[in-house]
């Protein structure tokens, strides 16, 4: 990921007015190129009716700035997709420390986690690429 341009881009958002909507995550179980999985992030804007994403495909272990100078709102997705993706989110103007989530699963939502739990319960085999 180009964080220099990705921050541009966002930056650009924020001037024109377009506002936050959303930002998800989607984990991606190990597959050709990404044996540790990787995260599809979508960033999602609105201005009045128009909608505009910024998608970006990124590996465990890679940084993904935080887009909280232009959106102090975003603080509180990107403190979840760190806790619970373990995606690592740099830079959060209120970094909560891991604080915003009690789970029985340190980062539930992390490939490997997935993967342990698709296992077993049978759904996958061991050592397999996706399902």
């Amino acid at each position: 990921m180009d964080g220099a341009a990705f921050l541009d881009r966002v930056g650009a958002y924020a001037r024109y007015g377009w506002r936050l909507v959303v930002i998800n995550a989607t984990s991606l179980l190990p597959a050709d190129g990404t044996e540790g999985g990787a995260f599809d992030i979508t960033w999602s804007f609105a201005l009045g009716k128009q909608f505009e994403h910024l998608r970006e495909r990124v590996l465990p272990g890679d940084e993904v700035p935080s887009i909280s100078a232009h959106y102090p709102s975003s603080f509180l997705y990107e403190n979840e997709l760190r806790e619970l993706f373990g995606i690592a989110v740099t830079g959060i103007a209120v970094d909560l420390g891991g604080q915003l989530y009690r789970t029985a699963e340190r980062v539930p939502f992390a490939p490997g986690a997935i993967r342990a739990r698709l296992e077993a319960a049978g759904r996958l085999e061991p050592g397999t690429k996706q399902p």
